[in-house]
C-alpha cells in the first residue's frame, strides 16, 4: 500500500511481533540456535500437488548441539508453534497438533519438500511455546503426539540462569532485549538501596497481602524457602524481630498451634 508520500507501507512491519515469539527467538539464540520466524508453509495436498492458503511455521531453529540441561532437552532442529496464551486443556493440544503438526506425520513427503532448502535433515522436535501449561497437559502432549511444551516461565528462568552464570554477564547485547531487561532488573534489585529510584519486590509482585489472600498464600508457599533463608540470614535480625513482635501482639491461631508442637522452643526460653 502507498501512503501520500508515495512510499510503500508494509503494515506487518508497523506492529511489533508478539512478545512470546520474540522471547522464544531470543531464548533459542542464547542457546546457540539459528532462528527463522514465520516461514510460509502449505499443509494440504490435492492431486499430488500442494494447494491452499499458506500458513506460517512460527519458529524454525537449527543448532549444532541442541539443549541438554538435566531433564530439559531440545534436539538440534526445532519446528515450533507459538501461543501467547496458556495451554490448559488436552483439547487445545489436539487442535494445535491438527492445525500445525499433523501434516509432518501424515504427509512427510510434501512437508519436507518445502523445508529441504532450510533444514538439513528430518529429525526434529515439535515444540509448542506458550505462556504456561500444567503438568497433566504437558505429559499428554508428549505421550500422545511427541510434542514438547516450553513455557514463558521456563524460558525466563533459563535466561536468568544464563545471566547468573555467564562470564560476560555485564556485557550489553543490543539484540537481546529480554536478556537485557532481566539483567537490569536483577542488578537493580541488588543495588537499589543506594539509588534515588528504588526498585523492590513490591513493585514487581502485584499481590495485595490483605485483599488477595488466595494469591498471597500461593505466592508465599511457592517461595517459602527463599523467604525463610532471606529473613533467617539477615545480619541485623530486625525483620525476624518485627515478625516475632507482630505475632506476639496479634497472636494468630497458627502460631499458637506451632508453639504447642515445639516444646524445645519453650525449653530454650527457660535457659
Amino acid at each position: 500500500m502507498f501512503n501520500r508520500t508515495g512510499w510503500i507501507i508494509n503494515w506487518g512491519q508497523i506492529f511489533l511481533a508478539d512478545p512470546t515469539t520474540e522471547l522464544t527467538k531470543e531464548f533459542l539464540e542464547i542457546n546457540n540456535y539459528l532462528v527463522r520466524k514465520e516461514t510460509k508453509f502449505k499443509n494440504k495436498v490435492k492431486d499430488d500437488d500442494l494447494f491452499g492458503t499458506c500458513s506460517d511455521i512460527d519458529i524454525l531453529a537449527i543448532s549444532q548441539l541442541g539443549i541438554h540441561m538435566g531433564d530439559f532437552q531440545l534436539s538440534k532442529i526445532i519446528i515450533g508453534e507459538v501461543k501467547n496464551n496458556s495451554i490448559t486443556s488436552n483439547k487445545k493440544v489436539d487442535s494445535i497438533y491438527d492445525n500445525k503438526f499433523r501434516f509432518f506425520d501424515s504427509e512427510p513427503k510434501w512437508a519436507w519438500a518445502q523445508l529441504r532448502d532450510l533444514i538439513p535433515k528430518k529429525e526434529h522436535d515439535k515444540v509448542i511455546f506458550c505462556r504456561a501449561t500444567s503438568q497433566e497437559v504437558y505429559d499428554y502432549a508428549l505421550k500422545k503426539y511427541n510434542v514438547k511444551i516450553v513455557t514463558v516461565g521456563l524460558m525466563i528462568k533459563l535466561i536468568a540462569y544464563f545471566f547468573k552464570n555467564s562470564d560476560r554477564n555485564w556485557t550489553y547485547y543490543p539484540e537481546r532485549y529480554h536478556y537485557n531487561v532481566i539483567k537490569n532488573i536483577m542488578n537493580y534489585l541488588y543495588e537499589c538501596y543506594k539509588w534515588k529510584d528504588k526498585l523492590t519486590l513490591s513493585d514487581l509482585v502485584w499481590i495485595d497481602p490483605k485483599d488477595e489472600p488466595r494469591w498471597r498464600n500461593k505466592f508465599c508457599q511457592t517461595n517459602s524457602k527463599f523467604f525463610e533463608d532471606f529473613v533467617s540470614y539477615q545480619s541485623s535480625g530486625d525483620i525476624l524481630e518485627n515478625i516475632i513482635k507482630r505475632a506476639a501482639k496479634e497472636y494468630p491461631s497458627f502460631l499458637k498451634r506451632a508453639l504447642k508442637q515445639n516444646k524445645k522452643f519453650w525449653e530454650y526460653l527457660k535457659k
